[in-house]
């Protein structure tokens, strides 16, 4: 969500391999409680209780309780490793629901790995161009959305529309889905002409297979009032937005974060001409995020933001500058990778890799990307990506707390902190693994020698002798700084990257 858009107006999918969920809470809850009491619980009452769990989950999630949801899906990953094994297809779909859960709970780094491993396991068992497979591209675009980072979520969604158009076709009211997410990435990069012809298609799709008053009728209306807004069409905008938010209550009820989301964007519409109406939709959106979402969630710090830019045009300043401080607050919680508050998610592009990684906790720093198969030396491992910006717009981003910047030469770098491939994750080290090369223009990181299944990948970052930077890596013949000491590696441009 922004001062233009909720970041979160577009839906998460579930597991395509799991069931449909009961109609009723309470007779899930029944079945769970029933199989529980099951001793000795053989590995056919395990699967049984952990799809029963997984479908509760899915209840709850249904109804914005991701925070109910979480341990269920905890508890049924759990039980279907055990009884099935680590990388039983159940356990992938279940896997996917609990990143759901942590997307919309804000916990992005939690969230990424998880999609990751699931879409491994899912693509092993099911096949690349499964509708499966899609599900998952769509639900890890649907991370960068929430975490801000469009960019990098793009190539994401569209692979999962490339995929679901082969596997079901282009009128199928998933494919309708999936170009949605696609597109609500889209306009968030103010690529509005595409966007909009999407929104549109999709919309056409799910009024036509499942009615005018559906949920993702509102969806669809909701992201597209707002590009309609951006190109100058307020009338229009406030109608879809109106009708997005009578829908999602019927739908969802009066409280769900997604009724939050269009009231939301529709009192940023309306701030300017009517501000006092403004002000009680931002009231209601921030009581509905409070509750679903907590109180410390990035949504309601963005809410908060937009409450008070409202009443600081109502003469409220006093009131305003509190709650802008308090969203400020919320705000420097996120772990981010600029000063933006991009959410950090750790995920890897498979486009840009030929092997698994993964990232996870590293002794070095944070997080780092580790080989999850064996690498041979002087083998391409990834590619360094990300947004290409001038040494003005390099120096206005530069920031020890904050850079995943990549010198090319003199006056163009590599931002991987915007639509990165992941390998901004890559730790230094003063005895890498890795070196990077610069080949026509892109920066390929490749294996210096072989390199063992679980080892973490580490560069020599090289940061050039303006600032110190003090290193932390262990390695032997650690040299006690990140920065370029003596002669330079022949083609290994400068990278300069958030360690600190």
């Amino acid at each position: 969500m922004s001062q233009k858009k909720a970041a979160s107006g577009l839906g998460t999918r579930p597991g395509g391999s799991v069931p449909e969920p009961y109609s009723s809470e309470r007779t899930c809850r029944r079945e769970v409680a029933k199989l529980r009491r099951i001793t000795p619980r053989r590995k056919t009452v395990a699967r049984r209780l952990a799809r029963s769990l997984v479908r509760l989950g899915g209840l709850l999630c249904q109804t914005g309780r991701y925070g109910e949801a979480e341990p269920v899906f905890i508890e049924a990953v759990s039980i279907l490793e055990h009884a099935a094994g680590a990388n039983d297809i159940e356990v992938a779909s279940a896997l996917n629901n609990l990143a759901v859960c942590y997307k919309y709970l804000a916990r992005y780094l939690d969230a990424g790995p998880l999609y990751q491993r699931a879409l491994v396991m899912t693509e092993r068992a099911r096949g690349p161009w499964h509708p499966d497979v899609a599900t998952i591209y769509h639900n890890l675009g649907g991370l960068e959305h929430a975490a801000g980072n469009w960019s990098r979520g793009e190539p994401f969604a569209r692979k999962s529309v490339r995929i679901r158009r082969q596997a079901l076709g282009p009128q199928h009211p998933d494919v309708a889905a999936d170009m949605t997410a696609l597109a609500a990435l889209l306009d968030q990069q103010e690529k509005y002409a595409e966007a909009e012809r999407l929104y549109r298609q999709a919309l056409a799709i799910v009024e036509r297979c499942y009615g005018p008053t559906h949920h993702q009728v509102a969806v669809n209306l909701n992201n597209l009032a707002a590009v309609r807004h951006a190109r100058g069409d307020a009338a229009e905008a406030e109608h879809m937005y109106r009708r997005a938010i009578s829908i999602d209550t019927t739908c969802l009820g009066p409280r769900h974060s997604k009724v939050g989301f269009s009231l939301n964007n529709l009192a940023v519409l309306l701030k300017s001409a009517r501000p006092k109406e403004s002000a009680s939709l931002f009231r209601r959106a921030l009581a509905i995020f409070r509750r679903s979402l907590g109180r410390n969630h990035p949504n309601v710090a963005i809410c908060l933001e937009n409450y008070a830019s409202v009443l600081r045009t109502l003469g409220r300043r006093k009131e305003a500058d509190t709650l802008a401080r308090r969203a400020e607050t919320i705000l420097a919680r996120i772990e981010a990778v600029n000063d933006e508050a991009v959410g950090v998610t750790g995920t890897i592009n498979p486009e840009h890799t030929p092997f698994q990684l993964e990232v996870r906790p590293s002794p070095i720093h944070r997080v780092g990307v580790f080989a999850n198969e064996p690498i041979p030396a002087r083998r391409k491992v990834i590619e360094y990506t990300g947004e290409r910006i001038g040494r003005n717009e390099a120096r206005r981003r530069s920031n020890p707390k904050h850079v995943y910047l990549f010198e090319l030469d003199k006056y163009w770098q590599i931002d991987g902190a915007i639509g990165g491939s992941g390998a901004e994750y890559i730790n230094h080290s003063c005895e890498p693994n890795l070196r990077a090369r610069l080949v026509r223009g892109h920066i390929l990181y490749c294996s210096k020698r072989p390199i063992v299944r679980g080892e973490e990948l580490t560069v020599d970052y090289q940061y050039p002798e303006i600032t110190r930077m003090p290193c932390s890596c262990g390695a032997a013949s650690c040299r006690g700084t990140m920065n370029k000491v003596g002669r330079d590696v022949r083609g290994s441009g400068t990278s300069r990257r958030r360690l600190s």
